[in-house]
């Protein structure tokens, strides 16, 4: 059996469940990829944000963990005082 096969089989699968037993299913599979990407971040690591809106050539410093979020710090900023913070989903964040 081919991972096509499995992967429709899956979706058939879904497809039967109720609404709400689909979101639930849902909440749980993001709820592990958040925990895995987050088993790979540090405080203190250096990483790249993939969005479209954020330069990629920008590097990134962890501040801080949260359950659902990440706290990163702009590097190389030329004015020390005005320092750029943001709040990202692990799964937009790559370690470097």
């Amino acid at each position: 059996m081919d991972r096509n096969t499995k992967f429709y089989e899956a979706m058939k699968l879904v497809t039967a469940l109720s609404k709400d037993m689909q979101d639930r299913l849902i909440s749980e599979v993001k709820s592990l990829q958040r925990e895995d990407i987050k088993s790979q971040l540090n405080i203190g690591a250096t990483v790249r944000i993939n969005h479209k809106k954020v330069n990629p050539n920008d590097q990134f410093i962890i501040e801080k963990i949260n359950r659902k979020n990440v706290k990163v710090k702009k590097l190389n900023v030329t004015n020390p005082l005005s320092q750029i913070y943001y709040n990202v989903s692990p799964g937009l964040l790559e370690v470097l």
